[in-house]
């Protein structure tokens, strides 16, 4: 199940793009108005990703209620152009409902592997002494996160959009965070060498530490086996990722806060963070 979530959400947007490119040259070569509902239809499931990772927020359902609706006027569109036409143009009928379906796949059944109940860290526990490397390669343990709190997102990887605008949310409150003593750790699950350049792209100002064979992930419990997309395995990514996660940990390194995101296109607001933090100890604003 896994390694066929991993294909469809790796065919489905390359579809939708070909699709679109090549519904957008047909309406262009042919001025004919039905193409238009192609577009309607594959387009949005793009521009919402590629709005999450330029702007956020981490929470896709407001957008996937206006993508589902607007695939749906596109389907309309594409009849109308068809009765108008007198031609049922087998063509665009054929990406309308490839569009269709894979929207409707993606609602009702693409979603990161759930952990097992039991082995996932609980409130209470402490976070395991594990060696980690940073971004320049040097050997770092989670045993030097004691002596403040921590609010800790394992991050999947950057082609996960929603994990994109995760971390430009954390890095719009990273003050807030700060001032509430609070490290601010990025746990990535991709190849140093990309986390490298990653960093160094969106420039947040973000603490960055890298689980190359995911030991920490496993000890866990929220490793996502098989989560990667097909195909970026060509490009050093390792099959399998972890579960979208964020810890927060005291000054003594006890887990105090775990998120899982039951709904995994809904990340959690930032100010939940902040609450959990202020809970510990009055902190100046």
């Amino acid at each position: 199940m896994a390694r066929l979530k991993a294909l469809f959400i790796t065919l489905y947007p390359l579809a939708a793009a070909l699709m679109c490119g090549h519904a957008l040259w047909r309406w262009w070569q042919q001025g004919d108005w039905l193409w238009a509902g192609v577009l309607l239809v594959n387009a949005p499931i793009l521009l919402r990703l590629v709005w999450l990772v330029g702007h956020g927020p981490a929470r896709g359902g407001r957008q996937l209620v206006l993508a589902t609706v607007c695939a749906w006027f596109g389907a309309a569109v594409m009849l109308l152009g068809t009765l108008s036409l007198g031609d049922p143009r087998p063509l665009a009928w054929t990406y309308g409902v490839v569009g269709l379906a894979g929207l409707c796949v993606c609602l009702l059944w693409y979603q990161p592997t759930r952990a097992e109940r039991g082995k996932t860290p609980r409130p209470g526990q402490n976070l395991p002494s594990q060696t980690l490397l940073d971004l320049e390669g040097e050997l770092v343990s989670t045993v030097s996160l004691s002596g403040r709190p921590a609010v800790i997102l394992f991050f999947r990887g950057s082609w996960c959009s929603l994990c994109m605008a995760q971390l430009r949310e954390l890095r719009r409150r990273q003050p807030q965070l700060e001032r509430r003593g609070a490290r601010l750790l990025v746990i990535s699950a991709q190849p140093a060498s990309r986390a490298v350049r990653l960093a160094q792209r969106l420039n947040l100002g973000l603490e960055w530490w890298v689980d190359p064979q995911l030991a920490l992930a496993r000890r866990l419990g929220i490793i996502d086996p098989g989560g990667t997309p097909l195909g970026l395995g060509l490009l050093g990514y390792s099959a399998d990722t972890v579960l979208p996660t964020v810890l927060i940990t005291d000054s003594r390194g006890q887990i105090l806060f775990v998120d899982q995101f039951e709904n995994p296109r809904a990340r959690p607001e930032p100010v939940t963070f902040l609450r959990v933090l202020d809970s510990m100890t009055l902190a100046p604003r």
